[in-house]
This record gives C-alpha cells, sequence and structure tokens, in this order.
C-alpha cells in the first residue's frame, strides 16, 4: 500500500470515533424532534377541538335574547 494511501486510511480510522459519535448525536436529536412533533400534533388537535366547542357556546348564546338591550317603555 503506498504511503498516502495508508496515511489516509490511518486518518480515516482516527476520524471514525467523532464521525460515530455525530451520527448517535444526530439519531438523538432526530428522534428528538420527530416526539416534539407528535407532541405538537397532539396539542393543535386540542385546541382545535377547543375552538370548535367554543364556537358552539358562542352560536349558543347568540341564539338567547340580549335582556341588556330591551327598550324601556
Amino acid at each position: 500500500m503506498p504511503e498516502s494511501a495508508r496515511a489516509r486510511a490511518d486518518n480515516q480510522q482516527q476520524d471514525l470515533p467523532r464521525i460515530r459519535a455525530e451520527r448517535d448525536d444526530l439519531r438523538s436529536q432526530a428522534q428528538l424532534l420527530a416526539r416534539m412533533v407528535q407532541v405538537l400534533e397532539i396539542e393543535n388537535h386540542q385546541l382545535k377541538e377547543a375552538n370548535t366547542n367554543l364556537r358552539g357556546q358562542v352560536a349558543a348564546q347568540g341564539a338567547v335574547r340580549d335582556l341588556t338591550r330591551r327598550r324601556r317603555t
């Protein structure tokens, strides 16, 4: 094996632990981001349900006559 190829192989072997650590860190970050997206999806769904319920309550209140605006006779 020529000297330059051996030196390149040695450098790659030395870089391997750092690269593996980076890979593991990126994998952990990707898993964390995936979990965060799942939590946000759940919260978004809950907020949409709450919004729908509030709209229903507002609509129901709109059907009730507003006695504060009645005419004085």
